[in-house]
């Protein structure tokens, strides 16, 4: 067997850690090393391991309930104690693997942890309905009130305008992030670009336009939507769309531990 490790937290965690871990038979368990706690349970190596995990990494029907109940160990220990989440899949293959990355990144973590107790993560992400901006930007140009009214020259002229209106929403897509950041700025303690959403089938006509992970401090909720309010209404009359969501565990930028797998910092979103 061998451990799967959610998140660190302050040792007195360990008080309140109960319920399952992955799976119904795999109880949480918590690995006290000194002030720190480590929220894990024990797994068959097997399962993620070899030819079987990589299967099962391709799996979604197993996959999913795991992923699902990563975020619901982090946030449930969340509620006793500031963490330090890790990415979803960290194995150690024993606990004396586990206790070894304890007492060499011991430091790191309690730092990371004391920060944790006075700040969080948001997520904020752009989604625009690029074919209206491009007809916002098109209307708005001067030009456009005097094509000629001749069918052949109107046609011709209005196709130019078009591609110059598709060209200007980009430039307005970049112009309006950095309004954004403008606007949060001595609100947000750091920032990371993550991969921007993708839309399904549901709503064909949006895309992502960016996506960023915020570091606020603990408690600011109420200043972030009196901040992205105003700028919310008056960007979607250009199609662009803002939506704020958290507090979440601050995933985006926890520091990277010597035996933590995982990708890179971008790759991190809360769907």
């Amino acid at each position: 067997m061998g451990l799967y490790v959610f998140c660190f937290a302050r040792a007195d965690a360990a008080g309140s850690t109960s319920g399952r871990g992955l799976a119904e038979d795999s109880p949480l368990l918590a690995r006290v090393h000194e002030d720190i706690a480590a929220i894990c349970c024990e797994v068959p190596l097997h399962e993620w391991t070899g030819e079987a995990g990589e299967d099962h990494l391709k799996d979604l029907g197993w996959l999913g309930p795991r992923a699902m109940r990563h975020e619901e160990v982090i946030e449930q220990t969340m509620r006793a104690s500031p963490v330090l989440p890790l990415r979803f899949g960290c194995l150690f293959s024993s606990a004396e693997r586990l206790e070894e990355l304890l007492r060499r990144e011991r430091t790191r973590i309690k730092a990371f942890i004391e920060k944790a107790e006075h700040e969080e993560e948001w997520s904020l992400q752009g989604s625009v309905h690029l074919q209206a901006c491009e007809e916002v930007l098109f209307t708005a140009d001067p030009r456009t009130a005097k094509l000629p009214a001749s069918p052949g020259a109107r046609y011709l002229l209005e196709q130019k305008l078009r591609k110059d209106a598709a060209r200007a929403a980009q430039v307005w897509l970049q112009e309006a992030q950095t309004t954004i950041a403008q606007a949060l700025a001595g609100l947000v303690l750091a920032r990371r670009v993550l991969r921007p959403p993708s839309h399904g089938p549901r709503e064909p006509a949006l895309e992502g336009a960016f996506h960023w992970a915020l570091l606020v401090p603990r408690g600011a909720e109420e200043e972030l939507v009196r901040r992205l309010g105003p700028l919310a209404e008056q960007l979607s009359a250009h199609g662009l769309h803002l939506s704020a969501r958290g507090p979440w565990p601050a995933y985006n930028f926890a520091p990277r531990l010597g035996e933590e797998p995982g990708g890179t910092p971008e790759e991190q979103t809360h769907g």
